[in-house]
């Protein structure tokens, strides 16, 4: 019942998000204009809402029994593995530079979520790389460089 209502809730937020972006100038592909991203990333949401919501409904609802003692716990320590790992990351990125600071972040967040030394630092170096290509080189985006690299 909680999933089904919280579908619908998401289902309305974006909407109403979409909504708003709607009046901001398109543009084209080509030369996007300043509602463009938005409305994608409304688009996008309200799509992904709309797909979860019609999953909640198509499942039966659960019932509700007495919850296990530590399931709660690792959910709650895994959204402070989370929180931590980003307000980190905010911290230690003007220092360290974007490249160094995404490697650490993935590599750190996905150890405390359960996966090993070796594959959290393949997936931290090939995601900090990947995404280091795609903004800074790519698309130009101007990325910190820490005070290691100036």
């Amino acid at each position: 019942m909680t999933e089904r209502l919280l579908a619908l809730v998401v289902v309305a937020a974006s909407g109403a998000y979409l909504l708003s972006a709607w009046p901001l100038p398109h543009g084209t592909t080509a030369r996007p204009g300043a509602g463009f991203f938005p409305l994608m990333v409304g688009a996008f949401g309200a799509v992904m809402a709309v797909v979860w919501t019609v999953s909640a409904f198509r499942r039966p609802a659960a019932v509700s029994g007495p919850a296990e003692p530590g399931a709660p716990v690792e959910g709650f320590g895994r959204v402070v593995a989370t929180a931590g790992s980003l307000v980190g990351f905010c911290l230690v990125l003007p220092y360290a530079g974007y490249p160094v600071a995404a490697l650490v972040f993935t590599a750190v967040l996905l150890r405390w979520l359960g996966a090993g030394w070796r594959s959290a630092l393949v997936i931290g170096l090939a995601s900090a790389a990947l995404s280091y290509y795609l903004f800074g080189i790519v698309l130009s985006v101007p990325l910190p460089r820490g005070v290691l690299f100036d």
